[in-house]
This record gives C-alpha cells, sequence and structure tokens, in this order.
C-alpha cells in the first residue's frame, strides 16, 4: 500500500511539472483565450482532455500486457520515454520561439472542442506521459485487478491535474489580454526553462529504470 501511494505522489509530481511545462497543447489553449475568449479556450481544454486520455486507452491496452510479462520491457521502454524526452527537452533549449504544433485559427463553440481533441491526442506529451511515465508509477498491481485496469485509473491522474493546469493558463492569458506578452524574449524563456526541465525529467526518468 505504502508502495502505491509513493506512485500515486510521484506520478503527482512528475505530471504537474511536465504538463505545467508550454507545449502544443497550452499554446493553443492559451491562443484560443486571447483570439476565442475564455468561454471557447475552456471548451478547449475539455476537449484536449479526451484527446490525451484516447491515447491513454490505447496505449493502456497494449501496455498492460507488457506490464504482466516482463518488468525488464518496462525498464526498456522507460528509458525509450527518456531519450524521447530528452530530445524534445533539448530541441526546446535550441528552439528561437515557441510555434504551435497545429496552427489552429481562432474558433468557436463546437469548432474550439474538436481542435482540442486533436491538439490533445496529436500532443508528443501524450504518448510521452501514459506510454512511460505512468507505467513507471502503477507500483504493486493488486490481485484482482488487472494492469490494463490499474493504467486506465492512474492515468485520470495526469488528466485530471491536466484539467486543472490548463484551465489556470486560460484564466491567466484571458487576465493578460494580450497576445504580445507571450512573444520575442518571453517565449524564448519559456522555451529555456521548459527545456532545461524537460531534460531534467528525462535524466530522472533514466535513472530510476535501471535503479
Amino acid at each position: 500500500m505504502t508502495g502505491n501511494l509513493q506512485g500515486i505522489l510521484g506520478l503527482v509530481i512528475t505530471s504537474s511539472v511536465l504538463i505545467a511545462i508550454p507545449g502544443p497543447s497550452i499554446l493553443f489553449l492559451v491562443g484560443q483565450a486571447l483570439s476565442a475568449g475564455k468561454k471557447n479556450a475552456l471548451k478547449g481544454v475539455a476537449g484536449n482532455a479526451i484527446g490525451m486520455y484516447s491515447i491513454a486507452v490505447l496505449l493502456s491496452f497494449g501496455i498492460g500486457a507488457v506490464l504482466m510479462s516482463s518488468p525488464q520491457i518496462l525498464m526498456i521502454i522507460r528509458l525509450i520515454g527518456a531519450f524521447v524526452l530528452l530530445l524534445i527537452g533539448w530541441q526546446y533549449v535550441r528552439a528561437s520561439r515557441i510555434s504551435m504544433a497545429i496552427d489552429v485559427p481562432a474558433n468557436k463553440g463546437r469548432q474550439s472542442f474538436f481542435a482540442g481533441i486533436i491538439v490533445g491526442a496529436a500532443n508528443p506529451k501524450s504518448v510521452i506521459m501514459f506510454g512511460t511515465i505512468v507505467p513507471g508509477f502503477t507500483g504493486e498491481i493488486p490481485p484482482e485487478m488487472s494492469a490494463t485496469t490499474v493504467l486506465l485509473l492512474m492515468s485520470l491522474i495526469p488528466i485530471v491535474l491536466g484539467i486543472v493546469i490548463d484551465i489556470i493558463w486560460v484564466y491567466a492569458a484571458h487576465a493578460v489580454k494580450s497576445a504580445s506578452f507571450f512573444r520575442g524574449n518571453s517565449l524564448r524563456w519559456f522555451n529555456l526553462c521548459g527545456g532545461i526541465l524537460m531534460t531534467l525529467m528525462a535524466l530522472l526518468l533514466a535513472v530510476a529504470s535501471v535503479i
């Protein structure tokens, strides 16, 4: 039980840091808040959560069987995830500015919702989060539950955290009322800080995989 609680706490901390780093989803939602309004941006938050959880479902069914078969395979998966995260972090550090992964115009209502689904599903953080990070914090799987069920339940933690963090970003962007705040040197600082954090997380994930 203690191990499971530690795993949940570790997942909460790791997920919060990864989600809070500005990426495609946050930039899309900030853009929606600044150009289409807070109400439509919040619909984008809901769509983004659905898009990300759809990736979690797809990965959980495949990884559930892997977890039951070999812990060595899990270690390899985590190392691959750490390597991918390291590459993304390095790209952030080198980038001169952040751009949205998907060029989504200022949509309203239903369009914002479906655009959010696309952005969430296409976000590379989704694969890293639900393909490597969540499985690494599952801990001991109860005998009455399958590995897939545990993964699906654990995946709800970053989803809920993501909704909360995304809403905070939307309200912050709505309060700023000016897209110029997210341009120029500010974006470069976002890239630098985000890249450093991702790189550190990649190293921590790699170390945890071999210990």
